[in-house]
């Protein structure tokens, strides 16, 4: 009897260790838009094939008001991995890289024990750091025959669609790994960026099928925001700006039409296609990591984050990519489940950073935040609990191409401020969620 006391405690005892340093799976897609996701219940809602990050988030949180400081690929990513805003590390512009003292949250998780492997699109000027192993792209990669680098610096080369390949790497590092030690695993997927490339298996999704249009596709921006929306240079279709979606992939529309209003309506349907069929070929990969982790019993030791790098313009204001604090382009979708901590199916609103994501992950493992960092864990938001001194505003900053711009956004309010032009953007997003209209005009 005492020997079955004493084997019990062993176990329990084993099961609170693992409950302690839980394996942490993060997967961060590029240019997902949340209205993308069939559980943010966009105008999309009906056309999104998201089943898998779907059941993600009806078995853990779903976060409405995620925002990145910097909505563009590779400072986003470097403020992920180093906690920082932009300004601090170093990492302002595409294919930046972080300073060489930088913090990095998957450094300071390997250095305590854990395995750590990114797989797939990294887009930094520098290879992952402080990891035990990866295998990822210089650069943006491509979506068919995918290159990845490894630590040795050999090169593999594969066939096929990138997601495919990036996620049999993962599921072989998995099988392989040290099971008595807890995983890092970061799944970076290309897609959805533009251009939305997918396999021929989904080519067929919402054939001959139109998708609804955004509300605010046909906006007239220089009269609404001539600082802001009227100098975003990816417009779905405008005479006057410099380059557009349908004349990029004008020799792939249905027809041609001289009308502006209809040129953007077939511009918009052409990238909509596309789009949630990418969409579409990336939740399957997520599927298929899912299932492994349930194959194996270990789900559940297992918190899992689904994110962008950013948000992504689909035709709303007559935009398609990213990088304004407007909305769509400021906010990521954000996706948490871990059964232990987490409720099932709930919603939080709060206000939560691309900076937050290493500061979270390491807290859930035990290892200490490094003071540079500036993020901090909302662990005790998943855990259902509002901190009374949590963040009341976020602060934003874009430093490429015009229109460089800065603000805050609270839960209620935003201000942008224009420096070339010393002019300010103010909306009420209560009053005006569609960010449709200056308030401070």
């Amino acid at each position: 009897m005492r020997f079955c006391s004493f084997i019990a405690c062993i176990f329990a005892t084993s099961l609170m260790g693992k409950a302690a340093k839980p394996n942490v799976l993060f997967i961060m897609s590029d240019d997902h838009a949340y209205e993308a996701v069939g559980a943010y219940g966009s105008w999309l809602k009906d056309f999104v094939h998201t089943p898998a990050i779907d059941k993600l988030a009806a078995e853990g949180m779903r976060f409405t008001n995620a925002c990145c400081n910097n909505s563009i690929c590779s400072p986003s990513r470097a403020s992920i991995i180093s906690g920082q805003y932009s300004h601090l590390s170093g990492a302002l512009n595409l294919n930046c890289g972080l300073r060489p003292d930088a913090p990095t949250y998957i450094g300071e998780l390997t250095k305590t024990g854990y395995q750590t492997c990114v797989v797939g699109k990294w887009h930094m000027k520098h290879l992952p750091r402080g990891t035990t192993t990866y295998a990822v792209t210089k650069g943006q990669g491509k979506y068919f025959n995918p290159t990845l680098h490894r630590p040795d610096g050999s090169t593999e080369k594969n066939e096929g669609y990138y997601a495919d390949r990036y996620t049999d790497w993962a599921l072989n590092w998995l099988k392989e790994r040290d099971e008595e030690k807890p995983f890092y695993l970061s799944l970076h997927f290309k897609g959805p960026h533009e251009s939305f490339e997918y396999p021929k298996r989904w080519a067929h999704l919402h054939e001959g099928v139109k998708i609804p249009e955004p509300d605010s596709l046909h906006e007239d921006v220089y009269a609404n925001s001539p600082y802001l929306k009227g100098l975003h240079y990816s417009t779905i279709y405008d005479p006057k700006a410099p380059k557009s979606y349908y004349k990029a992939y004008e020799r792939d529309m249905p027809r041609l039409s001289d009308d502006p209003k209809e040129r953007r309506s077939i511009g918009y349907q052409h990238l909509a296609h596309k789009f949630l069929r990418c969409v579409a070929a990336l939740d399957e990969n997520v599927e298929r990591v899912i299932d492994y982790l349930e194959d194996e019993s270990i789900l559940d030791d297992t918190l899992i984050i689904y994110t962008s790098d950013q948000g992504y313009w689909l035709g709303q204001h007559n935009m398609h990519d990213k990088r304004l604090m407007l909305e769509t382009s400021l906010k990521m979708p954000l996706i948490v489940r871990y059964p232990t901590e987490i409720k099932p199916g709930s919603v939080n609103e709060k206000l939560v950073m691309n900076i937050d994501f290493g500061p979270t992950m390491l807290d859930f493992a035990g290892v200490p935040t490094p003071k540079t960092m500036q993020g901090v864990s909302f662990r005790p938001l998943l855990q259902g609990k509002s901190p009374k001194n949590w963040r009341k505003a976020i602060f934003y900053a874009y430093y490429a191409r015009a229109p460089m711009h800065w603000g805050i956004r609270t839960e209620r309010h935003k201000l942008i401020r224009f420096p070339h032009v010393d002019s300010f953007e103010f909306y009420d997003l209560q009053k005006d969620p569609h960010e449709m209209k200056d308030a401070s005009a």
